[in-house]
Parts: structure tokens; C-alpha cells; sequence
């Protein structure tokens, strides 16, 4: 199950956010994170803090309740 809901986490912040920025190094400097970090979401290979993705939702100004309402959770 914490496989399904990573998963899960790493597709939204990919395909929702990801997006709107020109390239992955970019996309993690808006949100104060490693491009390292952005390469393993995109790859669904990291459990994310939960502090990793607040600081996510806080630079893409969404509440963390949306994303996880979203997802399902």
C-alpha cells in the first residue's frame, strides 16, 4: 500500500506541476529541492517526506489536503 501511495504522489507532482517549468532543474529550484529529487519522482522512486511535499505544495501555492483529496487519500 505505501508503494501504491507513493506512486500515486510522485505521478501528481509530475504530470501537475512539473509541467509549467522549462526543465527539471528548474522546476526544483522553484520548489527549494535537489534535481535529484525531481529525477527520482519522475521515476516514482523516493517516498517523499511529508515535509518534502508540503514544501512542494507551498511553492506551487496548493494545499497539501488538495493533493491528497486528489490522489484519493
Amino acid at each position: 500500500m505505501e508503494k501504491e501511495i507513493t506512486s500515486k504522489i510522485c505521478n501528481y507532482i509530475y504530470k501537475n506541476f512539473r509541467p509549467k517549468y522549462k526543465s527539471n532543474l528548474e522546476f526544483a529550484m522553484v520548489c527549494g529541492i535537489d534535481e535529484k529529487t525531481v529525477r527520482l519522482i519522475q521515476q516514482e522512486k523516493i517516498n517523499l517526506s511529508l515535509g518534502k511535499l508540503k514544501q512542494i505544495c507551498d511553492a506551487q501555492n496548493i494545499k497539501l489536503s488538495k493533493v491528497l483529496k486528489d490522489i484519493g487519500e
